[in-house]
């Protein structure tokens, strides 16, 4: 048999593929062998790693500090009252971060932790902050009011179940924005109803908001357009006593002034637009 004569250019190409392969399966052998990350908390206690998180929230660094927060939880030094303070951080992170998903997501776990912490010392914060966390997602007055309501109801629920708390005052301030933002609501319906000469509908949602949001900011124009309705619904008598208020608490307002000419021509405060 004759033997096979390779060319130099061949046995060059054949040796720097054996030379590939062979780093190849070097490369895939040690590929298994993954290093551990290592730790950036090595060493510092669950208390040093959560003073670290709060130097981090304090610098608006939410989602650096969530990280760490969590590696807090990890530490075989993390004691029940530290995990319950870790919970209410991370709860913290999410809120301050801002946005529809982070609120959303700090509502719940808010919410987790009175559930799972309902004797803590901070629980009423808790609370607070739940209410809070539907304030900042409510609509404009034109738009539904499901989340004001919601936060309306989460204030009141803090001064009847925390009575003592430091976030009564707050949380009283803050209800007055949502029952602002609700009477709006209605009375901005009312205001429809009337300039479409719906004078019944029209008074339905004025009563609605004196009776229920009774230091609604715009009550000089409510009195006036609910005068106006009633004198539209031939109810004149009524709607004189509303135009006569009007003028007596607001004296100086535009819509004393609009009372006044209108009680001299009762008349001409039907079918016009408000």
């Amino acid at each position: 048999m004759r033997p096979v004569r390779v060319s130099a250019t061949r046995a060059l190409a054949l040796a720097s593929a054996t030379i590939l392969i062979i780093g190849l399966m070097a490369t895939m052998g040690c590929g298994g062998e993954k290093k551990a990350p290592k730790d950036p908390f090595a060493g510092q206690t669950a208390e040093e790693i959560f003073q670290h998180a709060q130097r981090q929230m304090e610098k608006k660094n939410y989602s650096r500090a969530r990280t760490t927060l969590q590696a807090a939880l990890g530490r075989t030094t993390t004691t029940p009252d530290l995990i319950a303070k870790v919970h209410l951080a991370l709860a913290d992170a999410y809120f301050y971060d801002g946005g529809i998903i982070n609120l959303a997501e700090a509502l719940s776990r808010y919410t987790n932790f009175m559930t799972f912490y309902p004797n803590h010392e901070r629980v009423d914060y808790a609370q607070y902050q739940v209410a809070l966390c539907h304030l900042k997602q409510v609509l404009t007055p034109d738009r539904d009011q499901t989340q004001t309501r919601r936060a309306l109801d989460e204030f009141l629920k803090l001064r009847g179940q925390f009575p003592n708390s430091q976030y009564v005052a707050p949380a009283e301030e803050k209800a007055n924005e949502a029952r602002e933002l609700l009477a709006e609501s209605e009375f901005r319906i009312g205001q429809y109803y009337f300039r479409n000469e719906a004078y019944e509908g029209a008074v339905d949602r004025f009563r609605l908001v004196l009776e229920q949001f009774p230091l609604y900011s715009k009550k000089p124009k409510l009195y006036l357009l609910l005068g106006r309705s009633l004198i539209g619904l031939d109810r004149e008598e009524e709607g004189k006593l509303y135009l006569h208020k009007l003028i007596a608490e607001y004296p100086d307002s535009d819509a004393a002034y609009e009372a006044a000419v209108l009680l001299e021509e009762p008349a001409s405060a039907t079918g016009e637009g408000g």
